[in-house]
């Protein structure tokens, strides 16, 4: 299992919901999961860690390399693909999927996680939920995997 080099792919978007166009923060590349950063500025979104980022709220459409520029952004209730963590990532149709330490790629979600404080310092609040078993990559492509984008911030208060 390698660690994914993100590159920018068609995500082949089999149905498209809201599409809203930002202001990319730095280089976004077509394909990657896209959020607001933790001290984001307005309409402006990043590709997406589990690290440094927040939320992550849809999937650019296109390639941005030029900060300020514009990028379009596939949100809520759309299908389309995304490149998974890992060049071998197994993630199966059903399975809610997150962001994860490589920018722009998925992981799946551990529920195990929790409590509200624990998924808000890690960045692991789902994406949306796979509709297809993942597809493995090779050589540093990432594998893939077919999701609708349904970002679920909802937890319960940590005590």
């Amino acid at each position: 299992m390698g660690a994914t080099t993100p590159v920018a792919f068609d995500p082949d978007p089999e149905h498209l919901g809201l599409v809203k166009t930002f202001k990319a923060g730095s280089a976004i590349l077509s394909g990657q999961v896209v959020g607001f950063a933790d001290a984001g500025a307005s309409d402006t979104v990043i590709p997406t860690d589990s690290d440094t980022t927040g939320i992550g709220i849809g999937v650019a459409l296109n390639s941005q390399a030029t900060t300020g520029g514009e990028v379009a952004v596939a949100m809520v209730g759309s299908v389309l693909t995304v490149m998974c963590a890992a060049t071998d990532t197994s993630i199966d149709a059903g399975h809610w999927v997150t962001t994860s330490s490589v920018a722009g790629t998925v992981i799946e979600f551990d529920p195990a996680i929790g409590t509200h404080a624990a998924a808000l310092s890690t960045g692991a609040f789902p994406i949306g939920y796979s509709i297809a078993d993942s597809v493995a990559g090779s050589g540093t492509a990432g594998a893939t995997v077919k999701i609708v984008i349904q970002p679920v911030p909802i937890f319960t208060a940590s005590t």
